[in-house]
């Protein structure tokens, strides 16, 4: 089990946060897996804002190229386990 830290823009967040997105299109490049933990800091383009929302990996989806799914990329779903910062 690994604890991945990613940036993640405010539009984006926010959406996570009122669990209207539990999803996230990512670069496959931390052979990440169900059951890992996602930590998603809200990043304004410039300087971390503070806040942030730690994911459980409930499902991902790579190696999907004839539905769309770029190679090298993935989809990753998860739940919210705890959040940081005001928010």
């Amino acid at each position: 089990m690994k604890n991945i830290k990613k940036k993640i823009l405010p539009q984006y967040f926010k959406e996570v946060v009122k669990e209207n997105k539990s999803f996230e299109l990512r670069k496959d490049e931390d052979d990440i897996q169900k059951g890992d933990y996602l930590e998603l800091h809200e990043w304004n383009g410039e300087n971390y804002t503070g806040r942030f929302v730690n994911c459980e990996v409930t499902y991902v989806l790579r190696d999907c190229q004839e539905y769309g799914l770029i190679d090298g990329y993935c989809i990753i779903g998860f739940k919210i386990k705890g959040r940081g910062g005001i928010i």
